[in-house]
C-alpha cells in the first residue's frame, strides 16, 4: 500500500496480507490479557497499529463525562505528548461525530475539505489527506471511544482495511472496558479504606478543631479538589461560619448569611443544587459552579453545616464525586454529633452538680465561680421552677419525658441565661429574673404550650447567697401541690399556695396518724371500693362552711340527698361533720389529697 494498507502486501485479499494481521490481532489479544493498566494496554495497542499499517498517526479517544466529552488519551510516537490535552464535545470533530453516531468515518482525500473536521494545528492536521475513525462499542452497543488513523497521501481502502480496524477497534473497546472496570474496583477499593481510616480519625478526635482538620487533610485527596472549606450553621440557622479551610484556599468569607434558606436548612436534609449555587457563587462567583462540589453535614434529620470543596476549573464535579463528598460529610457530621453530645452530657453533669449544691444550701466561692461559668448569677435574683410528671404510675413517667423535651427547649430558647437539670422524672429550671415578672409569666406561657403530661411549679424571686436552696424548695412544693390544689391545671407559682405552704413540709408518703386521718383513709377507701362520693361532698361541705343549701347546690344534689350522705360519713367515721373541728378536720383532708397524689413510698 501507498498510504494506508499493511505493510508485507498491498494485493487486497492476498494471503500473506491476511496472515499478518492475525499475527497482529493474536499480539494485540496478548497485551489485552497481560496488564489491566490502561495507559499501557492503549500505548501497546497504537504501536502495534501503527507497524502493522503503513499510518503516520493513530489515535485513540476515549469518550469522558458521561459521553459529553471525547479526550485524546494515546497517540503515536510523534503525538503521544498530547495524551490528554486534546479534547472535543460530542459531535465535534470526526472522532466527535463518531463518538455520537456510533459509525465509522472513511475519508479517502482532502480530509480537510470535510465539514465535521475540527483543526488543531498541535497534531499538524495538514499534512494528511485521509483518515478513517472507528467507533470502540462496548457492551449494551454503547461507543466508548474511537480509534483513528491519519495517512499523508490519498487512499481508496478496501473491505479488509475496514475489517482489520473494526477488529481493532473491539480488542481495544473490551481492554477499555476491562482496565475501567479494575480501575473503578481499585480506586473504589482505594476509597473505602481512606474512608474507614477518616472514620478511625473522626472517632478519636477529642476536638471539633481537630476533627475538621481531618476531614479537610482526608477530603482534599479523596476528592482531588483544588481547596476545601467547612461551614458550621450557627444556632440562629441563618448564618453559615468558616472553621475550616485547607491550606492556600482561595479569600472568602468567613461568615455567610443564608436568611432565605434559613427555614430549608431546619426542614430538610438540604438538597444539592440550590445550596450550591448559593454557597460557591457566594464564595467564588458563578463561573466556578461547575467545578464546585456543596455536601451537607447532616446527622439524623438536623443540619450541621457544609462541605464545599472547589476542584480544578476544568473538571466537572461527577456524580461520583458528589456521592464521595456526601460520604465524607455524614461521617464528619456523625463525628461532630458525637462531640456535641459529650459536652452536652458534661454540661449537664456540671449543671445537675451545681443545682445539687445550690438547693442543698452550700453557697461557696467555687461554686459561684462554678455557676458564672455556665452564665448565671446564683446569687440572684433568680428564679427556680420544678416540674413532675402530672400523675403517678408507668405510663404517666412515660408521658413526661417528651414533655420534659419540649420544655426545655422552648425553656433555653425563650429565657436568656436560662439552665436546665432533666431527669426521668423531674426537671428543674434556674433562671435570671432580672426582668421580673416577665420571666415568672415566660415560664408560664412555657408550661401552658408543652404537652399536659408535666405540672410546673414555680419559685418566688429569691435573692442573696443561700436564696437558691429556698427556692427548690419553694418550686417542688408548688409542683406537688398543683394536681391537688388546681387539678388539670399546668402550672403554680409559691405565693398560690395557701395554707397548702405548711402542709408541704410533711415529709411526701409519710402519713399522719390522728383520728381524723385515720377517719378520711376509711371514707377515702370506701368511695373507692363503692363508686361513691361521701370524700368530695365532705370537702365541699367543709368548703361551704357548713351551709346545707350551698352545699347541695354545688354537688347538684337534694338538699335530703346531702343529709343523707353527711348521716353515712357519720355511720362510717364516727365523725359528726356539724360539730366537729372543721380547722383540723380541712387540714386533714388536704393531707389526705396529697396521699392521694404521693402514696407511701413515693419520693418526689
Amino acid at each position: 500500500m501507498a498510504a494506508l494498507g499493511t505493510a508485507v502486501s498491498a494485493a487486497d485479499g492476498s494471503s500473506a496480507a491476511h496472515e499478518h494481521e492475525l499475527r497482529v490481532l493474536y499480539e494485540i489479544i496478548h497485551t489485552v490479557n497481560s496488564t489491566l493498566d490502561l495507559e499501557q494496554v492503549l500505548g501497546a495497542i497504537v504501536r502495534l497499529v501503527n507497524d502493522a499499517i503503513v499510518a503516520h498517526a493513530t489515535y485513540i479517544f476515549l469518550s469522558e463525562d458521561r459521553g459529553r466529552r471525547i479526550v485524546l488519551r494515546a497517540a503515536s510516537e510523534h503525538y503521544a505528548h498530547l495524551s490528554g490535552r486534546v479534547s472535543m464535545a460530542a459531535g465535534e470533530g470526526i472522532a466527535g461525530w463518531v463518538l455520537q453516531n456510533g459509525q465509522p468515518v472513511f475519508i479517502p482525500e482532502k480530509a480537510l475539505a470535510d465539514p465535521r473536521i475540527k483543526y488543531f494545528p498541535e497534531l499538524e492536521e495538514e499534512k494528511y489527506q485521509s483518515l478513517v475513525s472507528v467507533p470502540l462499542i462496548a457492551k449494551g452497543q454503547r461507543v466508548i471511544g474511537v480509534i483513528a488513523l491519519h495517512a499523508q497521501a490519498p487512499r481508496v481502502f478496501s473491505s479488509q482495511d475496514a475489517a482489520f480496524l473494526l477488529h481493532v477497534a473491539s480488542l481495544v473497546a473490551y481492554a477499555v472496558e476491562n482496565a475501567r472496570l479494575y480501575e473503578r474496583t481499585r480506586r473504589s477499593l482505594r476509597e473505602l479504606e481512606q474512608l474507614s481510616q477518616l472514620g478511625g480519625h473522626i472517632a478519636r478526635a477529642e476536638s471539633v478543631d481537630e476533627l475538621l482538620a481531618v476531614a479537610v487533610e482526608q477530603a482534599l485527596g479523596l476528592l482531588g479538589a483544588e481547596s476545601l472549606r467547612v461551614y458550621l450553621l450557627e444556632p440562629s440557622g441563618d448564618r453559615l461560619r468558616m472553621r475550616a479551610a485547607s491550606p492556600g484556599a482561595p479569600d472568602g468569607p468567613d461568615i455567610v448569611s443564608l436568611p432565605e434558606l434559613s427555614g430549608e436548612l431546619q426542614r430538610t436534609q438540604a438538597s444539592g443544587g440550590t445550596l450550591t449555587s448559593v454557597l460557591a457563587g457566594t464564595l467564588w462567583g458563578a463561573a466556578t459552579m461547575r467545578s464546585a462540589l456543596v455536601a451537607p453535614l447532616v446527622a439524623g434529620d438536623e443540619v450541621l453545616g457544609f462541605l464545599v470543596a472547589r476542584l480544578a476549573e476544568d473538571r466537572r464535579a461527577s456524580e461520583h464525586a458528589r456521592d464521595l463528598a456526601n460520604s465524607i460529610a455524614s461521617q464528619t457530621a456523625l463525628g461532630l454529633k458525637r462531640l456535641q453530645l459529650v459536652e452536652r452530657l458534661a454540661e449537664r453533669n456540671l449543671i445537675k452538680d451545681l443545682f445539687d449544691a445550690l438547693a442543698s444550701g452550700r453557697s461557696t466561692a467555687a461554686i459561684a465561680a462554678q455557676a458564672r461559668r455556665l452564665g448565671i448569677d446564683a446569687s440572684g435574683p433568680v428564679v427556680v421552677a420544678w416540674a413532675l410528671p402530672a400523675a403517678i404510675g408507668g405510663e404517666a413517667s412515660a408521658a413526661f419525658l417528651p414533655a420534659a423535651e419540649a420544655f426545655e427547649a422552648a425553656a433555653l430558647r425563650d429565657i436568656p441565661g436560662a439552665l436546665v437539670d432533666r431527669a426521668e422524672d423531674a426537671l428543674r429550671l434556674l433562671a435570671p429574673a432580672l426582668a421580673g415578672d416577665s420571666v415568672l409569666e415566660r415560664i408560664e406561657a412555657i408550661a401552658a404550650a408543652v404537652p399536659d403530661s408535666l405540672t410546673v411549679g414555680i419559685s418566688n424571686v429569691c435573692s442573696g447567697p443561700g436564696a437558691c436552696a429556698a427556692g427548690f424548695t419553694e418550686a417542688q412544693q408548688a409542683a406537688r401541690a398543683l394536681p391537688v390544689l388546681r387539678p388539670g391545671e399546668r402550672h403554680l407559682r409559691y405565693d398560690q399556695l395557701g395554707v397548702y405552704k405548711y402542709l408541704l413540709r410533711v415529709p411526701p408518703g409519710d402519713p399522719v396518724r390522728d383520728k381524723h386521718a385515720d377517719a378520711l383513709r376509711v371514707l377515702a377507701d370506701h368511695d373507692r371500693r363503692r363508686n361513691a362520693r361521701l370524700l368530695q361532698t365532705l370537702e365541699e361541705f367543709l368548703r361551704q362552711r357548713g351551709h346545707v343549701g350551698e352545699t347541695a347546690r354545688a354537688l347538684y344534689v337534694h338538699p335530703n340527698t346531702l343529709r343523707q350522705r353527711l348521716r353515712r360519713i357519720e355511720e362510717l367515721t364516727g365523725l359528726d361533720a356539724r360539730e366537729s373541728d372543721w380547722l383540723v378536720l380541712e387540714v386533714a383532708l388536704k393531707l389526705q389529697r396529697l396521699e392521694e397524689v404521693y402514696p407511701p413510698g413515693h419520693t418526689t
